[in-house]
């Protein structure tokens, strides 16, 4: 049921006018001109997991650097585009470098190539172009349109253009060339949700029952009854659906979901969630509907994440995030299908 507080989210101020100041300083390439000038290249390879199809994993600098951490992931383009979110772990004392997005061609599934993009807020400061960190985990990403979604586990979301990649440093493709994408809005959780406010740990976008959708799901550990929530969109903006005071209610709120959720999809009246049991241990995938599930034990590689939908209903994808064990993998959602009435059943 669609309630107030802890679940609204109250929409903020549009950046609009500041990404426009810092395009017209910056040379906005679009997310096109990242996929022109790729600097990376992924290896094709194995995933382990009876649910995980062949998928690729990074290059050695990111497949094991413990400083960036692999979370959401979205699909472009049918697929031949994925986008993977990261998020920066602190290091003694010194602030973090914030949240990146990797913008990975996978039109050749052999050889897949891959640039960073850093995300970065505007900042309004009167006479100066500023930029400032994007310190979020990330751990859902999702595409709508030309939007962004981005998870920010306490505050909500952030929305981002992709049309508004800037390009910074030497003109012209360089490998020395640095990309960032500014954040266009937000939609926050307000100070008075109170302590049960919903955490914003990932979301996916998709239809549910023919309706546009965002989910957005708690990851928690055991005891602490992790809760589901489904925001329609608008769809002619790609954006939450608002009502007159800027609000934006759930239609649906579903607690006591699955311990150590990491990843959500819907489409139709069918849901998939990932499930993580920590470092070198498989993880789970769960089928059906928050009002019952199957749990299929030790189905995915350790440390799974975010999932995606490349075409709705046919094609899945996940990330997961351990150095040395990060790969990126479709499920085949046909194989894994939900059970019509799965009645709470707990699977193999």
């Amino acid at each position: 049921m669609g309630v107030g507080t802890p679940y609204a989210l109250a929409a903020t101020r549009s950046r609009a006018r500041a990404v426009e100041r810092l395009s017209a300083a910056r040379c906005r390439v679009g997310l096109d001109g990242v996929l022109a000038d790729l600097d990376r290249t992924a290896e094709r390879c194995t995933v382990p997991g009876a649910a995980s199809g062949n998928g690729f994993t990074w290059d050695a600098r990111d497949r094991d650097d413990p400083s960036w951490w692999p979370q959401g992931i979205a699909s472009i383009r049918t697929g031949d585009v994925l986008l993977v979110a990261w998020y920066s772990r602190r290091r003694g004392l010194a602030p973090t470098p914030g949240t990146r997005i990797s913008v990975v061609d996978r039109s050749d599934p052999d050889r897949p190539r891959y640039r960073h993009v850093l995300l970065v807020v505007p900042r309004r400061l009167p006479g100066l172009r500023a930029t400032g960190a994007v310190r979020v985990h990330a751990g859902g990403i999702a595409v709508c349109g030309d939007l962004l979604y981005v998870a920010d586990t306490v505050l909500g979301l952030r929305l981002f253009r992709l049309r508004d990649v800037l390009r910074v440093g030497p003109t012209g493709p360089s490998r020395g060339s640095t990309y960032v994408l500014p954040q266009l809005t937000a939609f926050r959780v307000p100070v008075r949700s109170g302590r049960h406010r919903l955490r914003y740990s990932f979301l996916s976008t998709g239809e549910l029952d023919r309706q546009p959708s965002l989910v957005v799901g708690e990851y928690r550990r055991a005891g602490a009854s992790p809760r589901l929530a489904v925001y329609p969109i608008d769809p002619s903006t790609c954006l939450p659906a608002v009502d007159g005071r800027g609000r934006v209610a759930p239609s649906e709120v579903h607690e006591g979901q699955p311990d150590r959720m990491q990843g959500a999809a819907v489409h139709g009246s069918g849901w998939w969630v990932t499930a993580s049991a920590g470092e070198g241990v498989a993880g789970d995938l769960y089928t059906g509907a928050p009002h019952g599930w199957v749990r299929h034990r030790g189905v995915l590689p350790t440390g799974p994440e975010d999932l995606a939908w490349s075409r709705p209903g046919e094609e899945l994808w996940c990330a997961s995030e351990w150095p040395g064990r990060r790969w990126v993998f479709p499920i085949d959602p046909g194989r894994w299908r939900p059970s019509p009435d799965p009645g709470g059943a707990d699977g193999a």
